[in-house]
């Protein structure tokens, strides 16, 4: 009986172990450190025309490095500007100081700003983030067990392209600072009509 019941805790363990590698997902559990980040399409334009439903926040208390579960995609005009907002929290025990490692655009998907709290509109009040969130320096020191203690930031990135059909994934790593394995990756795909 105890041969038996061991086998199947190996074999449970196997398969989750198994499920990690391929899927990159880790479930969530309590960790030293751990990076938490998702994301929710602002909209497009100037005063985010899509907010607030039916885009939901994808990611929270999801944890992996390929956006799975925790992406957001948009189909935007050519010349068309949208907004995104991130939210970064320390899900770990410990404290810790959370990396955000942001996309630094292309020629036809330029991260235009990069601004400090939920912005629908352009405010020349907020501290503006965006060379450290291209450069991967923007970091946030949380203490420990602050799963409630967020920091908020709002990405705009704008299509100058004529080209239709052309798609951009940016790709948002929160890296932890106490673990560098702990962290977590969104994602925001736009795509040009």
């Amino acid at each position: 009986m105890l041969n038996a019941m061991t086998r199947r805790v190996a074999s449970l363990l196997a398969l989750l172990m198994a499920a990690t590698v391929l899927t990159g997902v880790t479930p969530a559990a309590a960790a030293d450190f751990q990076a938490d980040a998702w994301i929710k399409l602002c909209g497009l334009s100037t005063g985010c025309t899509i907010d607030p439903l039916p885009h939901p926040w994808k990611g929270r208390n999801v944890y992996n490095t390929t956006g799975a579960r925790q992406s957001v995609a948009v189909r935007m005009e050519d010349g068309e500007g949208v907004r995104f907002w991130i939210t970064v929290e320390n899900d770990g025990d410990q404290p810790d100081t959370l990396t955000v490692d942001g996309c630094r655009g292309t020629r036809r998907f330029k991260v235009n700003a990069v601004l400090m709290g939920k912005h629908k509109r352009p405010d020349w009040r907020a501290r503006n983030v965006t060379q450290e969130f291209r450069q991967g320096t923007l970091a946030f020191s949380f203490p420990a067990a602050s799963e409630h203690v967020r920091k908020v930031f709002t990405l705009n990135i704008i299509a100058p392209t004529q080209a239709e059909g052309v798609s951009y994934r940016c790709e948002i790593v929160i890296r932890s600072e106490g673990r560098w394995a702990a962290r977590d990756t969104v994602v925001a795909t736009m795509t040009t009509y």
